[in-house]
Parts: structure tokens; C-alpha cells; sequence
């Protein structure tokens, strides 16, 4: 599987996962728990702000896919909105692709990591406005 394909996936169960409920608990493990702990509050702050950029990409397209006429006209919008999102999270300082694959795959898997992820995101959206 490349890097662009698990990002497809994750991004997606990520999108959903940040916009409804949490996710649901996962039995706690030490090894989980160490995962967990892996991942410093600097970085997670600048996968979150890699998150918000894609969550602002996966809006201005899903309008513009509800809107497309054919199903052609929306694989090219797929398209077009991946190589787009790649961009985003490229252009992130701090971070690469390929980590923001891995934290948002373990953020999927790790009830505990999510929830730090989701009360970044909530903060930041809070900044924001």
C-alpha cells in the first residue's frame, strides 16, 4: 500500500472520526499506552494543524463533488482533492506525509491518542474564531 493510498484511508476515518462521536474504546494496553506517549505535544499540535488544513481541503470539495454532474467529473475532483491534500500536509512544517500517515493510523487505533488529537482540534478551532 503506498503512503497516498493509506492517507486516502486514514484521512478519511479520521474526518469522520473528528466530526462525530469519538471513537469507540479500544481494551488499554501498555504497548498502547507507550504509542501513546510517543508522540510529544509539539507534534501532535502540528499534525493537528496538518488535520485542520485537510479537513478545509475535504469541505471546499465535498460541495464541488455533490455538484458534479458525472461520475467521472467526480473521480477527477477524488483526484484533484488527494493530490491537494498531499500538498497541505507536504506544506506543513514539521511534518512529512509519511508521519502524518502514522499518527493519523494510530490516532484511528488508539482511543487515548485520538482524544489528545480531538482536544487539539478543539482548541485550535477555538483560536481560531
Amino acid at each position: 500500500m503506498t503512503a497516498r493510498t493509506a492517507l486516502k484511508a486514514t484521512s478519511t476515518a479520521l474526518a469522520l472520526a473528528f466530526a462525530a462521536a469519538p471513537m469507540t474504546a479500544l481494551t488499554v494496553q501498555t504497548a498502547t499506552a507507550q504509542q501513546d506517549a510517543a508522540y510529544s505535544a509539539d507534534e501532535l499540535d502540528i499534525f493537528t494543524e496538518a488535520l485542520l488544513r485537510v479537513a478545509d481541503v475535504r469541505q471546499k470539495y465535498t460541495a464541488r463533488m455533490q455538484a458534479a454532474e458525472t461520475e467521472e467529473r467526480q473521480a477527477a475532483l477524488v483526484e484533484e482533492a488527494n493530490a491537494e491534500i498531499v500538498t497541505v500536509i507536504e506544506e506543513t512544517d514539521g511534518i512529512t506525509l509519511e508521519r502524518y500517515t502514522v499518527i493519523a493510523k494510530a490516532a484511528n487505533e488508539d482511543q487515548s491518542l485520538n482524544q489528545r488529537i480531538v482536544k487539539r482540534v478543539q482548541a485550535m478551532t477555538e483560536q481560531g474564531q
